[in-house]
């Protein structure tokens, strides 16, 4: 398999991971009730703050590990690194979609800010087309390089 292909997995795990961690403990404290109060716009932005600091380690931890076990698994002594122009070209094609989707995702986010949504609801709705978009990217990556592109 090759090192863009582990890559890519070790993404899609990451990224499930951060995004799931995040919602599960976003929701848990919104069905308390914390984003009730005055402080509500501070704890929204010490989660988001939360979220992007997690989601380096988690990102950073994932991709080590992926490719321990990938190296332990084929037991490759010489792994290859090398990325050439069809690999940036998948990269930047599948990055374009993730554009796309985060994009429509915050034009939804307006609209819900326009019609009258809270500022929690609005902030997780970017965070949700975020995770959208990471997800989307990878997947299209994945199948351009199944396709042979």
């Amino acid at each position: 398999m090759p090192h863009q292909e582990k890559n890519i997995y070790a993404s899609l795990i990451s990224a499930a991971l951060i995004f799931g961690i995040y919602f599960w403990y976003v929701f848990g404290m919104y069905q308390d009730g914390r984003f009730d109060g005055a402080e509500a716009n501070s704890l929204i932005g010490k989660s988001i703050l939360g979220l992007i600091i997690g989601g380096i380690i988690i990102n950073i931890i994932m991709h080590i590990v992926i490719n321990i076990v990938f190296a332990a698994v084929e037991n490759d002594p010489k792994p290859s690194f090398v990325v050439d122009e069809r690999d940036k070209l998948i990269e930047l094609r599948a990055l374009r979609v993730s554009y796309y989707v985060f994009g429509a995702g915050y034009v939804v986010s307006m609209i819900a800010l326009a019609m009258g949504q809270t500022t929690f609801m609005v902030f997780n709705l970017i965070i949700l087309s975020c995770a959208i978009a990471t997800v989307t990217e990878a997947l299209f990556q994945l199948a351009l390089y199944r396709r042979g592109f």
